[in-house]
């Protein structure tokens, strides 16, 4: 993957040279599975910096360049703040609030059964709460297909927004009813339509953008995803939205930006190739590229779909079977399923579930904690900012390996000041550093590369299915993540101190 890399394996599983400089223009297929937690889907990016010019004239469009127009940039805000934001939202929004949550699951239960819970099943309680939302997430990632085909790109999204509607309601009203089951619920219904949104924002977004831009368009989720966790964290503070009687308007919240992008999104455009590739309809095609392109002259974006519609149209279909099967695909499959599983089984996520907890058991005063959340969640976002430029400058495999060596080194750090913050206070804050300086190393390495680096290494034939398989192991590996990390939490307060390490280190 570093500078000698010079193969993207290609339809047949030949080996084919790429190029940095190479114009092909390829759409998010419809098939793919977009990731889940801090991460998005940007299938289009095609090179790096450490890829060598392709040798097949054939397979190279000319890409007509284009202009940022006020169409695209009103379409593109509605569009993140509508679907990606909320997901970053629900990402980070129990984090806050978890004392009240956990006080309400435990009343609940003894409104429901007549007696305390143990403290075990209030801890998985809890963790369900917060993991189901992977699982409805899953769900809707393997629909993004379907969505995609059947009510189009920005009609899926809206379509979409009605789950969250539904989960607003359930959220809304949980408390009241003294049901940890609507809440549970709610998480499971917003988890699937925030999964489906994920998958289909980034596709409506390079398919609507100039050939130029899609790299930074596909970008755009990300950086809405981690606003939506940094936005969430704030009105989380118990001086807004995270107090005892008000909580469940936090996590109803998300109607808002759904409320936004359903009143926008309407007065735009279609994906212009949604519309000449699927529906047929070059007319409307042609319109909608004239309001995105802000130009009467779109004759060079038309004839680049309909020649990379025939392109797409000579790949044969792959299954998995065909997949796994191939030996010269192996070796890139393994990489980007390695990849998926490691970006979730860093730990990132336990940040933005469970950093309440951690901060806490660091002996960070109550009143703090809140505060440091904050911190994590801007530092995230600024980070997402930074590492696009680097990942052009630096290259691949250096930001990935520096990357881990800096979680690597921090997760260390992080154990050891949870260790021995009863015998320095000042370990404390030395725990807030070392977890911040996680999500660093986190964001300029894990946090992006696993994403478009399977489009890097497969041509548009395997793609899909390679994706497809690679996104499984990473909503599954954030799963377990999600639900297992309470539990090894509790026994690192009664383990002796080397299993404490071992039990902490072993999630990251």
């Amino acid at each position: 993957m570093g500078g000698e890399a010079e193969a993207l394996v290609g339809g047949e599983g030949r080996p084919r040279r790429a190029s940095v400089a190479r114009r092909e223009s390829v759409s998010a297929s419809t098939d793919n599975v977009n990731w889940s937690g801090t991460q998005a889907h940007a299938g289009h990016i095609l090179g790096s910096g450490e890829l060598k010019k392709a040798t097949d004239e054939e397979d190279i469009i000319e890409s007509p360049k284009g202009r940022v127009t006020l169409t695209l940039v009103v379409t593109a805000a509605a569009t993140i703040f509508g679907s990606s934001f909320p997901h970053g939202w629900n990402t980070g929004v129990l984090n806050n609030p978890a004392h009240l949550i956990h006080q309400f699951l435990n009343e609940s239960y003894m409104e429901r059964f007549g007696s305390e819970p143990e403290a075990w099943k209030l801890d998985l309680l809890w963790a369900s709460s917060v993991s189901v939302y992977l699982i409805g997430g899953c769900g809707g990632a393997f629909s993004v297909g379907w969505f995609a085909n059947t009510f189009g790109r920005k009609k899926g999204l809206l379509v979409c927004h009605v789950f969250s509607y539904v989960a607003a309601v359930l959220f809304a009203f949980c408390n009241l009813a003294k049901s940890f089951e609507m809440l549970v619920l709610a998480r499971l219904i917003t988890g699937f339509g925030c999964g489906a949104g994920s998958g289909l924002v980034p596709m409506y977004l390079t398919e609507i953008a100039p050939v130029n831009i899609r790299g930074a368009m596909g970008v755009l989720h990300q950086f809405a995803l981690t606003c939506g966790i940094l936005t969430s964290q704030c009105f989380g503070l118990r001086q807004l939205l995270g107090r005892e009687a008000i909580w469940p308007i936090l996590l109803a919240f998300i109607v808002v930006p759904c409320t936004v992008s359903l009143c926008v999104l309407p007065w735009f455009p279609e994906s212009p190739r949604y519309l000449l590739v699927n529906k047929q309809q070059d007319k409307e095609a042609e319109k909608a590229l004239k309001r995105f392109r802000g130009m009467d002259d779109v004759s060079a974006d038309m004839e680049e779909m309909r020649k990379e519609n025939e392109m797409q149209k000579k790949e044969k279909k792959w299954t998995f079977g065909q997949l796994f099967k191939n030996n010269h695909l192996r070796l890139p499959l393994l990489l980007v399923s390695a990849l998926a599983m490691c970006q979730q089984l860093s730990g990132i996520n336990v940040v933005f579930y469970y950093s309440n907890g951690i901060f806490l058991s660091a002996g960070i005063p109550p009143e703090m904690v809140q505060y440091a959340n904050i911190g994590t969640g801007l530092v995230n976002v600024v980070m997402t900012g930074i590492s696009v430029p680097l990942m052009e400058k630096s290259g691949r495999r250096l930001l990935l390996l520096g990357g881990m060596v800096v979680m690597i080194v921090s997760a260390g750090g992080l154990t050891a000041a949870l260790n021995l913050h009863d015998k320095f206070t000042w370990m404390s804050y030395l725990s807030v550093v070392c977890l911040i300086v996680f999500v660093v190393g986190f964001a300029i390495g894990l946090g992006s590369i696993p994403q478009f680096i399977g489009a890097e290494l497969f041509k548009q034939g395997p793609r899909p299915p390679a994706m497809s398989f690679a996104g499984l192991l990473n909503w599954l590996c954030n799963f377990i993540v999600g639900i297992t990390f309470p539990s090894m939490q509790v026994r690192t307060h009664t383990a002796a101190s080397s299993q404490q390490l071992l039990d902490y280190g072993a999630v990251p």
